[in-house]
């Protein structure tokens, strides 16, 4: 089934009246015709079964035939401190991590970035991947985009667990038992170069958990899938033990 992105201003009662790129989308490349079943979901949760009523040359209208409010809740939920990369490499993080269910994105500066210029269009760009990561993945509430950050400046008080992965750490493995309670998890994961041994100070004042990944030195990009991968398997893990 196709899947939209509506604003919750184009909601009214049981009719909802698709605009912009969403509406083009529809009309002119997947060249939809009325009585079509569609999926829409609004960014808070609720998700829509609509009818495509009619089909206008800058709007769409469907009928709501079903909607329900996806399950948000998660004892772990999961925030991503990415020092930023260049160019596509930080769109692919900005894209699997939304598929793979981290809540809330911190684009972070830190000494060996390359990535430093970060500007409005750029913000625009990854906001963009979350809806198209969302619309593919089934995904009812987009994953936040946080302000950039410096590392320096990093906040880490509002999270039980935290978890740094360091190349340069070869023993340490993150286990199920690490998570012994319902709480916020912030990851922290570098840049191609590394962190300089200032920061790791920093990393290690503010209490992370540093855990290795693996014998293997990866690209910065795939360090990040590959450990918010294990994050949410670690904490699905620690659920079921909970439940």
């Amino acid at each position: 089934m196709r899947r939209f992105f509506v604003s919750p201003g184009q909601i009214q009662g049981a009719r909802i009246t698709l605009k912009g790129a969403e509406a083009h989308h529809l009309r002119s490349v997947l060249r939809l015709q009325p009585g079509r079943i569609v999926e829409l979901f609004d960014g808070s949760g609720t998700v829509y079964k609509a009818e495509i009523s009619a089909i206008r040359s800058n709007f769409i209208e469907a009928r709501i035939v079903r909607k329900y409010v996806a399950r948000l809740d998660d004892p772990f939920p999961l925030t991503l401190a990415q020092v930023v990369l260049k160019g596509k490499k930080m769109d692919v993080v900005v894209q699997k991590a939304t598929e793979l269910g981290v809540n809330i994105l911190i684009p972070v500066i830190s000494r060996y970035c390359e990535g430093r210029k970060v500007n409005s269009d750029r913000i625009t760009r990854w906001q963009r991947i979350v809806i198209e990561a969302c619309k593919q993945s089934g995904r009812a509430v987009p994953m936040h985009i946080a302000p950039v950050t410096s590392m320096d400046t990093l906040s880490v008080v509002d999270y039980r667990y935290r978890i740094c992965c360091w190349e340069k750490e070869k023993q340490s493995l993150l286990l199920s038992s690490y998570l012994e309670v319902a709480g916020a998890i912030l990851l922290l994961i570098g840049p191609e170069g590394g962190f300089h041994e200032q920061e790791m100070e920093w990393v290690r004042d503010n209490g992370f958990r540093i855990v290795t990944l693996g014998p293997h030195v990866l690209r910065a990009e795939t360090a990040a899938l590959a450990a918010v991968s294990i994050v949410k398997y670690v904490g699905s893990l620690a659920r079921a033990g909970c439940g």
